[in-house]
């Protein structure tokens, strides 16, 4: 009877552990078949070789859990008797692992191989195919045969783009399936060799100084930024730089400096990106020279550099790009997201109508500790907010404090259509404002003044802004047409160039909040 309890504690712990083992087996088995569902494409092309050569065909999902159906109990044994601190992190990326593909990015030809072409039985590659299909077949050629994957996918033909619910998620998912991707082929069919890359980043004149379109594109952006590995094929499906010397270019100094002067994305950021809603105008400008056949394009490509999920509307035209903003707003709390200049958004004139607004040369101010500031910007830097952090859209339109500036018109030169010069002055400005204002003339009796951005606001008076003389502060032209009752307003004025001011001395007032 003493002992009669022993017997019944090692059943009690054989039987837990037998139900421990259990569930770790249903774990691995569920996030096999979760990451197959949501985190890998739609249709992936499966190449495989036979005795007569390489073949490709296009498969689902479906076809991608069966062919790896032996992989998870593969982890089970491997993990079973391992201490994990994440199980289920662990065993994602063992998953990842395992399910690589390849990831096409190309300037698309004029003619490419569609969703419509494809077979879900083997294709045989062909030396006398079409130029699309000649392109397709190298890509499938170089994932198999450079980086062994034996699954890839390119956005041309592994969508079935006549399906919106299908081109919906592929758009909304797109970043991060080059995410998940083992490398991404990234072919510059307008540049040769490396030498030639050496030219484009240098403007030099002649053959090869013309930037690869593929730097031009809107959706390359997220294809060059998202994948963990790239590699790039020049011209003739030649690697740029050879593959014994690098199998991904994303840690190849030489040829990511080049591609940081042709870009103006920082190396740190081309070996490395963190998506995100932050440092908005410098990665607006990253876009600024891009181009996208379709408007909302420009929005679209974009969703996930910043992180945002947005509804795909082909036919709203620009209304997707304020509608990025108005995302990213809800999310970014820094004045700098309104460092822009030119046209203004259709649907508030707060807001800029497409990433070309934004400057060249834009950095997030650095935030000193106390202890390390030099003088006094860093101080203010390090005690004070800096603008207005809880601005946000409303109704009434974009609500904002300002440190709000009376300046009076001078004169008015260059008048054109459209646009003429005007100049401000005010006793507290160094210097005169010279701006190039955009749009319909203003009546004469118009007031106007200057809404400075970057001021900087203590917690202890967070009604009152202050700037020193010590450097240039950021502002929008206002006017007011105190005759337009009943709604007598300030209202963004668009200018030219990002206003620039600095005062004579220090000027500190109460902030006024408006609505834009």
């Amino acid at each position: 009877m003493g002992n009669s309890g022993v017997p019944m504690a090692v059943d009690d712990w054989i039987g837990a552990s037998r139900a421990d083992d259990n569930d770790f087996k249903d774990l691995v088995e569920e996030v096999f078949e979760e990451y197959i569902a949501n985190e890998i494409p739609i249709r992936l092309i499966h190449i495989s070789k036979d005795s007569q050569g390489p073949n490709f065909k296009l498969v689902d999902r479906t076809f991608v859990k069966e062919h790896f159906k032996l992989v998870p109990n593969e982890i089970y044994e491997e993990f079973r008797d391992k201490r994990l601190v994440d199980r289920e992190d662990s065993i994602r990326e063992r998953v990842k692992k395992t399910l690589r593909y390849a990831i096409f990015s190309h300037r698309w030809l004029s003619s490419e191989p569609s969703y419509q072409d494809m077979s879900t039985e083997p294709m045989k590659f062909r030396a006398e195919s079409e130029p699309k299909w000649k392109k397709l077949q190298e890509f499938c050629r170089k994932a198999k045969d450079d980086h062994g994957c034996e699954f890839a996918w390119s956005d041309t033909c592994c969508i079935d783009k006549t399906k919106s619910a299908e081109l919906d998620e592929s758009i909304r998912s797109m970043f991060r399936w080059y995410r998940n991707s083992y490398i991404c082929i990234a072919h510059l069919s307008e540049t040769r060799n490396l030498a030639a890359l050496e030219r484009q980043q240098k403007g030099e004149k002649g053959g090869g100084a013309k930037v690869d379109n593929w730097f031009t594109r809107g959706w390359t952006l997220q294809e060059l930024l998202a994948p963990p590995q790239i590699k790039f094929y020049g011209t003739n499906w030649e690697p740029l730089v050879p593959l014994d010397e690098s199998k991904s270019d994303r840690v190849n100094d030489t040829i990511m400096l080049k591609i940081e002067n042709i870009t103006y994305i920082p190396l740190e950021d081309l070996k490395s990106f963190t998506p995100g809603t932050n440092r908005v105008p410098e990665k607006m400008l990253w876009a600024s020279k891009r181009r996208t056949t379709r408007i909302e394009d420009i929005a679209y490509s974009l969703i996930g550099i910043f992180d945002v999920s947005l509804m795909i509307a082909y036919g709203e035209g620009n209304r997707a790009f304020f509608r990025l903003i108005e995302e990213i707003i809800k999310r970014y709390d820094k004045w700098d997201v309104f460092l822009w200049s030119g046209k203004c958004s259709h649907y508030n004139a707060a807001l800029p109508y497409a990433p070309c607004c934004y400057p060249v040369g834009y950095r997030e101010t650095l935030v000193k500790r106390r202890h390390e500031v030099n003088n006094e910007e860093e101080l203010n830097t390090a005690h004070c907010d800096i603008g207005d952090r809880l601005f946000e859209l409303t109704n009434h339109g974009l609500r904002i404090k300002v440190l709000r500036l009376s300046v009076a018109l001078q004169h008015t030169r260059e008048e054109l259509h459209n646009s003429r010069y005007l100049t401000f002055k005010s006793v507290e400005l160094r210097n005169d404002v010279v701006v190039r204002h955009i749009g319909t003339k203003r009546e004469p009796h118009t007031t106007w003044a200057i809404a400075i951005l970057d001021y900087w606001v203590s917690s202890n008076f967070m009604n009152l802004g202050f700037i020193d003389n010590t450097r240039n502060f950021t502002a929008f032209l206002l006017s007011m047409d105190e005759h337009a009752s009943p709604d007598a307003r300030w209202k963004k004025e668009m200018t030219e160039e990002v206003i620039k001011i600095q005062l004579v001395d220090h000027y500190r007032n109460p902030l006024d909040q408006l609505y834009l």
